[in-house]
């Protein structure tokens, strides 16, 4: 079987099995790094805030180059994606999801480079909350003149490379929640019982699911009719899920 067809039915499927071993593996290496970078910003560090800024860009920049890449070639070799009959409400949420997470993240671009020429932060803000949303959502639509497309453009090279930035900028965005926001959902102590760790797992498993399934966005419109998409989906939350049910155990 030739890669590009194996990738393309499971291209996915090894974005999740990648967050999975990243948060499994280099979750510890990448958390002191980025969290030195959280603290500073926190702190108003200037230096730190502009190299969180600039992190967060380039995810920002990924994405976008990525979806801006993928549409061409995604077409060419699907020629049509499923569609369920309520995918047009599905469709709207998801804008207004990633609308918001945009909006987050390029304010916190917007912070780190106060310092930056008069204007810049807030047109930085206005202009990187919309362009991921935007041309994730032109993937979904097909381009009118596919056919008159050079064919380098639709080449699988071409969504080979497309698939590696949008991989790179969900490896980073999902490993700054695990690390800035699972700590909301993990209480190291050791009298909390087992019921109460459950619960906060069910909540820590629901809002990393609605993070983690906007920007995989790209690669679940051609995949959510099948079944192991949403095991490997769900195999993404086994790190978080693990370290609250297993916090405190060392002190119990």
């Amino acid at each position: 079987m030739r890669i590009s067809s194996w990738l393309g039915r499971h291209r996915g499927h090894v974005l999740d099995v990648l967050v999975f071993l990243a948060n499994l593996f280099l979750f510890g290496i990448v958390a002191r790094w980025l969290g030195k970078l959280g603290a500073g910003f926190t702190a108003n560090e200037d230096k730190a805030a502009r190299q969180l800024a600039f992190i967060i860009l380039a995810a920002f920049i990924s994405y976008t180059a990525g979806a801006i890449l993928k549409r061409a070639p995604l077409h060419a070799r699907r020629k049509t994606l499923p569609s369920p009959g309520y995918a047009g409400c599905l469709f709207l949420g998801w804008v207004s999801l990633s609308l918001s997470l945009s909006i987050f993240g390029a304010a916190v671009v917007a912070v780190g480079l106060e310092h930056a020429p008069k204007g810049v932060p807030l047109a930085l803000v206005i202009l990187l909350s919309t362009l991921p949303t935007i041309f994730a959502a032109r993937v979904v639509f097909p381009p009118k003149k596919l056919e008159q497309m050079p064919a380098w453009r639709k080449s699988w090279p071409m969504e080979l490379l497309a698939d590696i930035l949008i991989v790179a900028a969900v490896l980073l965005l999902t490993t700054m929640w695990n690390i800035w926001f699972a700590d909301l959902f993990i209480f190291d102590s050791p009298g909390l019982g087992l019921t109460e760790k459950l619960f906060a797992a069910g909540l820590a498993a629901g809002a990393f699911a609605l993070f983690y399934v906007t920007p995989r966005f790209l690669f679940l419109i051609e995949d959510f009719d099948r079944w192991p998409t949403w095991v490997t989906i769900g195999l993404t939350l086994a790190p978080l899920i693990g370290r609250i049910l297993l916090a405190g155990s060392a002190g119990g």
